[in-house]
């Protein structure tokens, strides 16, 4: 398969590293990765400013941006050269599981993958502290197994949390639905310098009604957390009401001009 390969850490990250070291004897790979971390990032895009991007190696492209323009960079610029059959953003240290979704580098990569009509997987382990990528690049290849075999969708991005455990001591895999849930956030004072104060952020996920279905939940159970996720967040079950409501108001809403 052709694949495009990136992440949110930036193009010298382990998880990166250790993917690309796994697939590229079987696969033709292109590296499009942040020539720094660009963690939390979300879907934001470089704008009004210059665009580097330096090439360190036949496919291996850094790019002084974000997630989301180095899957831009990638899919517009080089796509004379290389079509990519999938896009695989990761593997991210650190959980992507609940709310994360909306902040995620590593999430927004895949999703500007599926955007443009590429199938797109996001990797993640359980934990920043000595992340395992072992396990997670063997069960990489067994989801590519799954493309190739035409048995995985292709129109919705596929989210994988995998527990930064031994493989002896992960439990299973559960496809799990995304835990609606918020961070609890604490910012830490770290210095005052005159009217100025500098702040760190950290928190930790608060799921909401847990049953024990969520990906968070699947997760800290120990079990690989698959998580399909898709582009429309449209509410279909609200438009009958709304549209109910906008027939009532009847006024004043403004009307087309003749032309």
């Amino acid at each position: 398969m052709k694949i495009l390969l990136t992440n949110d850490d930036g193009i010298e990250a382990p998880g990166l590293r250790a993917l690309v070291h796994a697939l590229e004897a079987n696969h033709d790979l292109l590296v499009a990765a942040p020539a720094s971390e660009k963690s939390a990032s979300s879907h934001s895009i470089s704008l009004g400013h210059e665009f580097v991007v330096e090439e360190l190696g036949p496919g291996r492209f850094a790019v002084h941006g974000t997630p989301a323009d180095c899957v831009k960079f990638a899919l517009s610029e080089l796509k004379a050269d290389f079509v990519p059959d999938l896009l695989i953003s990761g593997i991210n240290p650190g959980p992507n599981t609940g709310v994360s979704v909306y902040y995620s580098g590593t999430i927004s990569a895949a999703r500007e993958g599926l955007i443009n009509g590429i199938p797109a997987l996001a990797v993640s382990v359980g934990s920043k502290i000595s992340p395992e990528f072992d396990y997670a690049c063997s069960f990489v290849q067994m989801l590519l197994e799954g493309y190739q075999e035409g048995s995985l969708p292709r129109d919705i991005l596929l989210n994988v949390n995998i527990p930064s455990l031994p493989e002896s001591e992960i439990r299973g895999v559960k496809v799990a639905r995304q835990a609606r849930s918020r961070f609890i956030e604490e910012f830490s004072l770290e210095n005052v310098r005159g009217r100025k104060r500098i702040y760190s952020l950290a928190g930790e996920i608060e799921v909401f009604d847990p049953d024990g279905t969520t990906d968070e939940e699947v997760l800290q159970e120990g079990f690989v957390a698959i998580t399909p996720l898709k582009l429309d967040q449209t509410d279909y079950s609200s438009i009958s009401n709304l549209e109910k409501w906008a027939k009532e108001k009847k006024a004043p809403w403004p009307h087309p001009k003749s032309i």
